[in-house]
């Protein structure tokens, strides 16, 4: 993943995913999408910094870094970048399990439920793939299972051009069982879930697409989507048990054998183990939120 080079297929480019250079494109899109500008940013960063200082509420951090993660997720409107920022500080009190060092999960981390294709979309949208059957019931609680998911995202979240372009993810249910879903369907958690993926983790979701499907897949779909909001909703696309239909919108090129695709990827480690290297960055951020002055 680390090595990965950039592959071109006619007119559209995949970049690798630790690639953190922002193109002309990338640029465009801020600027269209996202209403940013480097004025604006400046003007939002100082706005926003000013609002949280002047809170007694909570502490936060307030590195640049950070805030972009909020004011391009809100579109750098400067009050609902606020707003989300306080939401994920209150939903990181309430669920602290939901928040924990790498090194706590690590057993989670390692079961590859949760990773990144090495290229990015033409679009320059890391690609996320999550594959539920990799969740042994017996070894991974449920929070550890939400857990890992949270920490595996947020690892490009930092990546400038993951903030503007985006996620997408390939939802694989290959192998997804009734015990599975028995683990998931209580409505604590499935609220936990659906609260977290919309509301409380500041990314830009622009789809995901569901694989290998069956009949529980709709079951689960039917379970979350009542609390999923109708835009997010429509951004999850069931395409059924038929791989090459994804051929539609990822090309083959940067998938796998297993869906079809020529590019050959090596199961690997290495986002868990980027992740166990940054325990000191997650062990910094344990010391913001609420109760922390």
């Amino acid at each position: 993943m680390e090595n990965a080079e950039t592959v071109v297929v006619g007119d559209k480019i995949h970049r690798p995913l630790f690639d953190e250079t922002l193109t002309e494109e990338d640029l465009r899109v801020a600027r269209v999408e996202l209403n940013e500008t480097p004025e604006q940013r400046e003007v939002a960063l100082r706005v926003v910094k000013q609002m949280l200082n002047e809170q007694t509420e909570f502490m936060s951090r307030t590195d640049d870094v950070f805030l972009l993660r909020f004011l391009r997720c809100k579109k750098f409107d400067c009050e609902r970048t606020f707003k989300t920022i306080r939401d994920h500080y209150k939903f990181k009190q309430a669920n602290p399990k939901v928040f924990p060092a790498p090194s706590g999960i690590e057993h989670a981390l390692r079961a590859n439920i949760y990773n990144f294709l090495p290229h990015r979309d033409h679009k320059g949208r890391a690609i996320y793939v999550v594959k539920p059957s990799r969740w042994n019931l017996k070894e991974v609680s449920y929070n550890d299972f939400v857990a890992a998911g949270n920490l595996v995202a947020e690892y490009v979240l930092d990546n400038a051009v993951t903030q503007i372009n985006g996620f997408i993810g390939i939802w694989d249910y290959n192998g997804f069982s009734m015990q599975h879903l028995f683990n998931i369907c209580s409505p604590k958690r499935v609220i936990l879930l659906t609260t977290l993926m919309q509301d409380r983790f500041p990314a830009r979701f622009k789809v995901a697409y569901c694989v290998n499907c069956h009949p529980l897949t709709t079951t689960a779909f039917n379970l979350l989507g009542p609390l999923l909001k109708e835009k997010f909703r429509n951004r999850v696309k069931i395409l059924g048990s038929d791989i090459n239909e994804m051929h539609k919108y990822l090309d083959p090129a940067i998938l796998p054998p297993e869906y079809n695709g020529t590019m050959t990827i090596p199961e690997t480690q290495q986002v868990t183990q980027g992740l166990l290297d940054k325990e000191g960055y997650f062990n910094y951020n344990s010391k913001f939120g609420y109760n922390k002055f």
